[in-house]
């Protein structure tokens, strides 16, 4: 059900466009006028999608292809269209309710009692639809330079996730030398990289230099839609684990040598996405050997409400979250009400998983990350970091340097 829901809402956005266009254009010569009011309404909303877009673009610091802002501009005027027919169908349902029901209210009374119920459908509605519509479209950046990885010898690479899409990544073969000699599994592991939606693939190079250092192979790539890869909506976490799973079959395909142990970093999107594919029972997800997760949260659910600081008004906000997370599950195809890292966690042992979670952190609540943590099975570490955010610690060379250690030493335990 939930699959023909997506499938059907994504054709809407295919065809609503042009078809509102030509409604327009009918409309305009039957009236024998344009229609101003529309089509500025249009101009203005794809303008200010445009605008959005490319803040979007200088924050991550990447390039945006004309072809992607293009589709931006479509995708805008889609959820445009997409909002005028809410509009149009609350509307009728309110007039049906008000103007024809029975009673002794006089005809202008019902009519303000059925625009104050369209009114009032729109907001419970229409909100959380643009809300979830902007967080889940991604306008896919290319990073400025891919230098920096070049430099480590990184070379791009295609796969496929197990869904069939289209995933680009680059791999980084640790280079043989004298440190080497004294250890047998120079080479022979690897260290997969699961980005976050916040930074481009540059963040991780101090990251993925350290472990060059100790003889691992590093393969990153980007999650569907983002960078090279197919797809333009995310999921949060849910459908990302298949692009994870993707990359450990490519590894054990194209790699078999490297994957004497194959150990992952994922940082908040990413983690989730790691997490949810190490605990899946196929080969891939059981090939890792030992985990590391950067603010990660514990339930997607549970961080909706917790965003929404449900406690102020709660039945209200409570009821706009869960309709907001009801059209999240339609917009991506996942059922995000049930996705949960905390539920994977629980599937991933024997093997050990260290939490790394900042308190500064502006989008995980570190009692979300807390809370993973609690609901993980032994063997499992913790380090809490109170002066910078997840993000900055990827960067930090001291918890960078406690990362490749316990990812180095840990084993499953029996």
């Amino acid at each position: 059900m939930l699959h023909l829901a997506h499938n059907l809402l994504i054709w809407l956005y295919i065809l609503l466009p042009p078809a509102s266009l030509i409604a327009i254009i009918f409309m305009a010569r039957r009236a024998a006028h344009p229609a101003p009011a529309a089509t500025l309404a249009i101009a203005s909303s794809l303008l200010l999608r445009v605008a959005a877009t490319i803040i979007y673009d200088l924050w991550l610091g990447g390039i945006i292809a004309p072809g992607q802002m293009l589709l931006t501009c479509y995708w805008t005027a889609a959820v445009i269209c997409f909002l005028k027919l809410l509009d149009l169908t609350f509307d009728s349902f309110a007039r049906v309710c008000f103007a024809t029901g029975a009673g002794s209210w006089k005809r202008p009374q019902r009519q303000a009692a059925a625009q104050a119920l369209r009114i009032a459908l729109l907001f419970l509605v229409g909100l959380p639809y643009m809300i979830v519509a902007a967080a889940t479209y991604r306008p896919k950046t290319l990073e400025r330079a891919d230098a920096p990885l070049n430099d480590l010898g990184a070379t791009p690479v295609w796969f496929q996730s197990t869904d069939g899409l289209d995933i680009a990544g680059f791999w980084t073969p640790a280079v043989p030398g004298d440190s080497g000699i004294s250890n047998p599994n120079w080479g022979r592991q690897t260290l997969l990289i699961c980005p976050g939606s916040r930074a481009g693939n540059a963040s991780y190079l101090i990251l993925a230099k350290n472990f060059l250092d100790e003889g691992y192979n590093i393969l990153i790539f980007d999650f569907r839609a983002h960078g090279q890869s197919a797809g333009q909506i995310i999921s949060f976490g849910d459908h990302e684990q298949r692009d994870v799973l993707g990359a450990v079959r490519w590894l054990r395909n194209s790699q078999p040598r490297a994957c004497r142990r194959i150990v992952g970093v994922g940082i908040d999107t990413g983690a989730a996405a790691l997490l949810a594919a190490a605990a899946d029972p196929s080969p891939e997800g059981r090939a890792f050997t030992s985990l590391a997760v950067f603010g990660c949260y514990d339930r997607f659910d549970a961080l909706a409400y917790s965003a929404a600081q449900i406690d102020r008004q709660p039945s209200l906000q409570r009821m706009v979250v869960r309709i907001g997370l009801a059209l999240a599950c339609v917009q991506t195809g996942a059922d995000l009400f049930d996705f949960s890292p905390a539920d994977a966690t629980t599937k991933i042992a024997p093997r050990p998983i260290l939490f790394i979670l900042g308190r500064r952190d502006p989008v995980i609540d570190y009692d979300r990350g807390r809370s993973l943590f609690d609901s993980a099975s032994a063997p499992k570490s913790f380090l809490g970091l109170d002066d910078i955010s997840d993000d900055q610690a990827v960067s930090d060379p001291a918890v960078v340097s406690r990362t490749l250690h316990f990812l180095d030493k840990a084993v499953p335990m029996l």
